[in-house]
């Protein structure tokens, strides 16, 4: 039995994995590493594959829960080109991890040329074309971290909560527009180099918890995808016959 974790800035997803199939999936925050502890409690573990991107404290934690409970613990760093993926990031390891394994699920998915849309903590647009070469990406803040910006950085704008609309009339509606329209303007422009690069259609592949505002303001062919590292971390196990 292999467990596999995704530990990000603001939760920690994981799953066990036996003979090809999924036997048990969870999720805590991250700050709650030790809830784990308990969740995996009665499962023999024989291997973990981890993808840690909340910093050295964290990745400590894990690893003082996991001692003595697996035989081997392997942390994912990125490759140049490994698991189907072409990796031209400079240098190819400081890509962080959980774009890294979310790229290799993207390619296998075979969608064709894409972008990989991740819609947490942070926003990450990667490029991937259908040949499985990644060309590199853009980082920006995620709607609640440009909401927490709007609302320490002006006097106009604290508390606030509205919809999505068209035309905004009301401050809390104007600030929950402006996010989502920054959002997706990212996305688009990187759909439309990959576009123009490619000289075909573009497939986005979403995923991520806050992802719900971005997708009804997206033109399709989108596919939405939940826990896309976990099924990137589930395909590398698999390549290198980790699973039992």
């Amino acid at each position: 039995m292999i467990l596999l974790l995704d530990a990000g800035n603001s939760r920690i997803k994981w799953g066990l994995r036996q003979r090809g199939a999924w036997l048990l999936r969870g999720a805590c925050p991250t700050g709650e590493v030790s809830r784990l502890r308990a969740d995996l409690a009665d499962y023999p573990l024989r291997r973990a594959l981890l993808c840690c991107v909340a910093g050295d404290e964290t990745r400590a934690a894990l690893e003082r829960l996991l001692a003595g409970r697996v035989a081997q613990s392997s942390w994912v760093r990125a490759a140049a080109e490994a698991y189907g993926l072409r990796n031209d990031y400079q240098p190819p390891e400081s890509l962080g991890a959980d774009r890294y394994v979310a790229l290799v699920a993207a390619a296998r998915r075979g969608l064709g040329d894409c972008v990989v849309v991740t819609v947490g903590t942070a926003l990450t647009v990667d490029v991937l074309t259908a040949e499985g070469r990644f060309l590199g990406g853009a980082i920006a803040p995620g709607p609640s971290l440009m909401q927490r910006a709007l609302q320490q950085g002006t006097s106009g704008v604290r508390e606030f909560s509205g919809e999505v609309v068209s035309f905004p009339t009301h401050t809390g509606s104007a600030a929950a527009t402006g996010i989502a329209l920054a959002q997706v303007g990212v996305v688009v422009a990187m759909r439309e180099r990959l576009a123009r690069h490619a000289g075909r259609a573009v497939t986005i592949l979403l995923s991520g918890g806050a992802r719900a505002g971005l997708s009804p303001l997206l033109l399709p062919p989108v596919v939405e995808a939940d826990d896309l590292v976990l099924e990137g971390l589930a395909w590398m196990a698999k390549e290198n016959a980790w699973e039992d």
